[in-house]
């Protein structure tokens, strides 16, 4: 049986974990969009653990955090309204 996953390409709206849909076939030159920002994820993180966090946990946060797949316009409007924060 063939894992659809490994076959399938990159759509827009598509929503996962980033190291997932980064791993994705992505034709149309997609943008994936971490939801919320990356760097409130990581604001967070920092705030719940009291310190700075480690290149390990940042590698993680970035690779599990979910993303979502836009086309390059919707993006640039996305970033736009966040200060150009991704």
């Amino acid at each position: 049986m063939e894992n659809s996953m490994s076959t399938k390409q990159l759509e827009a709206g598509d929503v996962g974990p980033y190291a997932e849909l980064d791993a994705m076939p992505n034709p149309d030159k997609l943008v994936l969009l971490y939801i919320p920002s990356l760097s409130a994820l990581l604001e967070r993180a920092r705030t719940l653990k009291g310190s700075e966090l480690s290149e390990e946990e940042i590698s993680a946060i970035t690779s599990n955090a979910s993303v979502t797949a836009l086309p390059e316009s919707v993006a640039s409007s996305v970033l736009e309204s966040r200060g150009g924060v991704r």
